[in-house]
């Protein structure tokens, strides 16, 4: 047993919790546990998480047997996120004082060692007598029918029955006190332990325990494979999976009421109530009216600092689209503390002081990660105010446009912006007749939410102001069709695979590619997959995917010519190296597959891709040089054909910027440098050399890099050229954005280089062939004496319908009628563009004082264009912009303009004569108003 430690002080500053995690690690070193490092909290190379929700994502593998490590035991503090998938605490988070989406895990696992035993008591130890925290303040819960557990809790560390409860029944739907990690894997019962934070309501598990226990630490012992149909399959080994929140504890030692009012939030707090003008300390802050706010910023912008300092950008599908659900839901509460401005970003920094110390990381990057958090925030911004915008919309298409009497007071027009435009009726879900209902539809109370980031309290809150209510079960039923939608695309587990078949004993993730592209193997493990095989070799010259490199291809042969496979990807996982396969000859059988065998890459391929990644180094460098320091990479593609580099930036380059990329690393490859590979490399000597790391990259203690001298030097374990001259070439075929603060160029080099360059000699002679002329350097005065001949006839031309156009425009006015004295008329006119339809309405100012509604049909599309005279448009009846949509409703669109000038689209084209006409019905309406 471990001898007692000093016990934790209340945690006052940030450096407390960094004792508290080294506490844990020392505790569990000392019990022979092996000491791993958190893993990415976007894990990249796992496509069945959205983000790593716990400690046990990264030992998936071992728990299920597939992978063997060379320990039996370990402990780790985890980087978790918990914003989708089967553990989603996204929409709890600032509704009480303990959920969070970003958490640190502490963890300790046995692989088939000890367990129950062993786990609960080492647990109990570390709470009672190293943490010191009162015996009596504890309870512990276990699984229905989990006996042995129950039994070492009451009978070997002597809790008193009254403090073990039982709990789940998986067969009712029950799953407390039984985890998984998902729908389907690893599994089994569990025992939690809790902390009773209001002990004065009396002893024993209540009925109704509501948010008085505090659960700190899960004890899951693995026991079971779930499959799709919930079947529940013995796995090979039993183990044990612990997981404590760091910020539960802390909060629990420093004897505050929640997560929240611990010291590893008082940085972030009094940053957020700083930029929204309060001086008020942390616990005011938690103690008054925006605790909601306060709780939700605070623990939001953790998540985003930790995910986008990873390199995951934010998007409209998957991680990039919940981390963009998540800052906009927390921009939306920093509205309610009167943050009107990107703010984000600057809390950020907060973060990265917190935990710069246990995840030196997010300091080098911590620029890049507050640009991209700063450049979605200005996005989400114009959406905030484009949603406000919509809502009063809906307003005025459910008829209370009207300002209101009462108690209840209207928002401001600039608050909520006013685009003066009637909404369609598809995206208002309504039939498009008029409406006297006081309740905004479900369906656009969810478009609100979905699309511009409204929160239904919000919109019911704004509802209110006008005297509205908002259909609450239709939002839910939207809200139950979307998570179906993202329940069945987040199903990432391929059921396509089959079950890992032992050849021989041994690991399979022993590479020796970098400088060998044979070697004789033998196969340890296979599975069919589809019509595929994958194999795990002993030792192999195939790089697996990763770092943006794809993997290798190539041929695995038994000596003796029996049975060849063609590899036709090598992926890494926690097995091991996987080569996926094609079987081309023979028959897979026991006897065959452990014939001895040649694996052998395809060499030519093979240079390719190594050459483009070393042009991605040069062109790294080349940014710096020519672009900024701050452009640092945040993701690429490296492959035979070609190679895409990500890098954040915020502005686009210029075709001068791009040329000079293009001449800097063409000159690097003439020059024909050396390309050095420093294997096992320590990190602080990398870090001495200068070595730049990859944008959100997890590194171990030794490293690889690769220096181009005078030029580049990288941590990198891709495949790379000798020397710069085996590139050849490099192009850049095109750059763009491709998210927020992040851009994208991808280029080519060797024969792909070379052929971009034929393919723009033979455009060039195919142009100087069209032109008529000799010789290239004459063609582009021969483009400009046609382009302004061009110009010259588009001029005359103009100038002849404009004659034309004024000439009919005279005989339409004449069948002009008089409304209450306005003078109104209508007219089909038969057009080919937009523009010459414009013409006729500005023709119309001169020749015209009154309302005219011209229309014509577009490319099969009805268009309306209203003209409203000057002195006619000053008096609101009139407008045109009100006009054109209740005209534009006829063929089922709507429009938009000024006073005096509106046009709108349509899809119904059949129906352009009854929108014309309708513009003397609906004045007649008016002027009796």
């Amino acid at each position: 047993m471990v001898s007692p430690r000093p016990p934790l002080t209340l945690l006052e500053d940030r450096l407390d919790a960094h004792e508290l995690r080294r506490q844990f690690l020392n505790f569990f070193q000392s019990l022979e546990h092996e000491l791993v490092p958190s893993s990415p909290v976007v894990p990249k190379q796992d496509p069945t998480l959205l983000f790593a929700n716990a400690g046990m994502n990264q030992f998936k593998d071992v728990f299920l047997g597939n992978e063997v490590r060379p320990y039996k035991r370990a402990a780790s503090v985890q980087k978790c996120i918990r914003a989708g998938g089967k553990h989603n605490d996204l929409d709890e988070v600032g509704k009480d004082d303990y959920h969070l989406t970003f958490f640190e895990m502490l963890g300790n696992w046995s692989f088939g060692d000890y367990y129950k035993r062993e786990s609960i008591k080492w647990g109990w130890d570390f709470l009672t007598r190293v943490l010191e925290l009162p015996v009596e303040r504890l309870y512990v819960t276990v699984y229905k029918d989990d006996d042995e557990s129950y039994a070492i809790w009451r009978d070997e560390v002597g809790v008193a029955e009254p403090h073990i409860t039982r709990l789940g029944d998986i067969e009712k739907g029950d799953e407390e006190n039984f985890w998984s990690m998902g729908p389907v894997g690893p599994c089994g019962p569990c025992t939690e332990i809790h902390y009773d934070r209001r002990p004065h309501e009396g002893d024993g598990w209540p009925a109704d325990p509501k948010d008085r226990f505090l659960e700190i630490w899960n004890h899951v012992f693995m026991e079971f494979d779930r499959d799709e149909q919930g079947k529940l399959t013995p796995l090979p080994m039993k183990s044990v999976d612990t997981g404590m929140g760091l910020d539960r504890v802390a909060s629990v030692l420093a004897g505050v009421e929640g997560v929240y009012a611990s010291s590893l939030f008082k940085q972030i707090l009094e940053r957020i109530a700083e930029l929204a003008g309060r001086q008020a300390s942390q616990a005011e802050l938690l103690a008054g009216e925006d605790v909601v706010a306060y709780r939700v910023i605070a623990d939001h912008v953790r998540t985003l600092t930790f995910a986008v300092s990873e390199g995951q950008p934010f998007s409209n599908e998957g991680r990039g689209y919940v981390l963009r659900r998540i800052l906009r839901r927390a921009v939306r509460y920093g509205r309610k503390l009167g943050l009107r401005e990107p703010f984000l970003y600057k809390v950020s920094q907060a973060v990265v002081e917190d935990f710069g110390d246990a995840y030196p990381e997010i300091r080098v990057v911590a620029a890049q990660t507050q640009e991209v958090i700063h450049i979605e925030e200005e996005r989400f911004f114009r959406t905030l105010e484009r949603g406000m915008s919509r809502f009063d919309e809906l307003v005025a298409k459910l008829g209370e446009h009207k300002e209101l009497s009462g108690t209840a007071q209207a928002p401001n027009r600039q608050e909520l912006g006013e685009t003066g435009q009637a909404p369609n009726r598809q995206e208002l879900g309504e039939t498009g007749q008029a409406s006297n209902r006081r309740e905004i539809p479900g369906s656009d109370a969810f478009v609100l939410y979905d699309t511009f980031g409204f929160p239904l309290d919000l919109t019911e809150i704004m509802a209110a102001e006008r005297g509205l209510s908002v259909d609450r079960a239709g939002f839910e039923r939207a809200l139950d069709e979307q998570r179906a939608r993202s329940a069945e695309s987040a199903r990432f587990y391929d059921g396509e695979a089959g079950p890992w078949l032992p050849v021989r004993e041994g690991n399979a993730n022993t590479f020796l590619g970098y400088s060998r592209y044979a070697t004789a193997s033998q196969i340890v493990r296979y599975r069919p997959r589809g019509e595929h095989f994958e194999l795990l070799l002993d030792i192999t010259p195939f790089y697996a995917e990763a770092g943006g490199e794809v993997g290798d291809s190539g041929s695995i042969r038994s000596e003796d010519g029996c049975i060849r496979f063609s590899v036709l990807d090598t992926q890494h996982s926690e097995t091991g190296i996987v080569h996926v396969c094609r079987l081309e000859e023979g028959f897979v059988t026991d006897e065959s597959m452990r014939k001895d065998m040649i694996a052998e890459v395809d060499l030519e391929r093979r240079m390719r891709i190594a050459a483009n990644h070393t042009a991605t180094h040069l062109l790294h460098a080349a940014l710096h040089a020519i672009v900024s320091k701050e452009a640092h990479q945040a993701g690429s593609l490296v492959t035979a054909e070609k190679l895409r580099f990500d890098f954040t930036y915020p502005r686009s380059l210029s075709r001068e910027q791009l040329e000079a990329i293009e001449d800097m690393v063409n000159g690097h490859i003439r020059s024909a440098r050396e390309v050095i590979k420093h294997s096992d490399v320590p990190i602080d000597t990398a870090r001495e050399w200068g070595a730049m790391a990859i944008f959100g990259e997890k590194y171990g203690e030794k490293v690889r890099v690769i220096q181009v001298p005078d030029v580049s030097i990288e941590l990198c374990g891709g495949v790379h050229a000798d020397n710069t001259r085996e590139l050849q070439y490099f192009r850049i075929l095109q750059e763009g954005a491709i998210a927020a603060g992040t851009r994208r160029i991808e280029a080519v080099t060797r024969d792909a280089a070379f052929a971009v360059c034929k393919t723009e000699r033979e455009t060039l002679q195919a142009a100087v062939r069209a032109a008529n002329v000799d010789q290239p350097a004459l063609l582009v005065p021969r483009i400009m004496k046609l382009q302004a001949e061009h110009k010259a006839s588009e001029d005359y031309a103009e100038q002849l319908l404009r004659r034309v156009a004024k000439a009919e425009l005279v005989e339409l006015i004449k069948g002009a009628r008089e409304l209450g004295g306005v003078r109104v008329f209508s007219a089909r006119l038969e057009l080919r563009e937009r523009r010459e339809l414009l013409m006729y309405a500005d023709l119309l100012r001169d020749l015209f004082r009154g309302v005219a509604l011209l229309g014509a049909v577009l490319g099969e599309k009805p268009a309306l264009v209203c003209v409203v005279s000057e002195e006619l448009a000053t008096d609101k009846r009139f407008q045109a912009t009100p006009l054109v949509n209740a005209c534009a409703a006829h063929i089922g669109g709507k429009g938009g303009g000024r006073p005096t000038l509106a046009q709108a689209g349509g899809h119904d084209s059949e129906r352009l004569d009854e929108a014309l006409q309708a513009i003397f019905a609906e004045l007649e309406q008016r002027i009796q108003q």
